[in-house]
């Protein structure tokens, strides 16, 4: 084998492996791209389940609370009829908005405590104790 042999086996050699190098490269590269783009549409799917459920809840749970609502102005209602009825003289003991919305009966004001000046308080302190002091 003379030198010019050997040399075209080299380069030969040196070019199969930067072109199975670059095939890889772009290969493994490809692949990523389908790995990720599947992963993607995994979680697209997965998020579009998980609205669909969330969606759902609220409508259902906005269909219950309807019919509570419903439930507790009828039963806000009958209590205030029977409560006419039974004792006439506390009225309406369950009064109902025009939203039939219950509301409380009216509960009587608090009494507010005497508002204590902290110097009178001091000066009958300090007048107390000279009393005791004097005796």
């Amino acid at each position: 084998m003379d030198n010019t042999t050997t040399v075209y086996i080299i380069l030969s050699a040196v070019l199969g492996v930067i072109v199975g190098f670059l095939l890889r490269h772009f290969l493994i590269r490809d692949a990523s791209k389908m790995e990720l783009q599947d992963e993607l549409t995994k979680a697209q799917r997965e998020m579009a389940t998980q609205k669909r459920i969330l969606t759902d809840f609220f409508q259902t749970s906005g269909t219950l609370f309807d019919q509570l609502e419903n439930s507790y102005a009828t039963y806000a209602r009958f209590m205030n009829e029977q409560s006419k009825k039974i004792i006439p003289q506390f009225g309406n003991m369950y009064e109902t908005s025009h939203h039939d919305v219950y509301h409380a009966p009216h509960q009587p004001e608090k009494k507010e405590k005497p508002v204590i000046d902290e110097a009178e308080v001091i000066s009958e302190d300090v007048h107390v104790e000279e009393s005791s002091n004097n005796n």
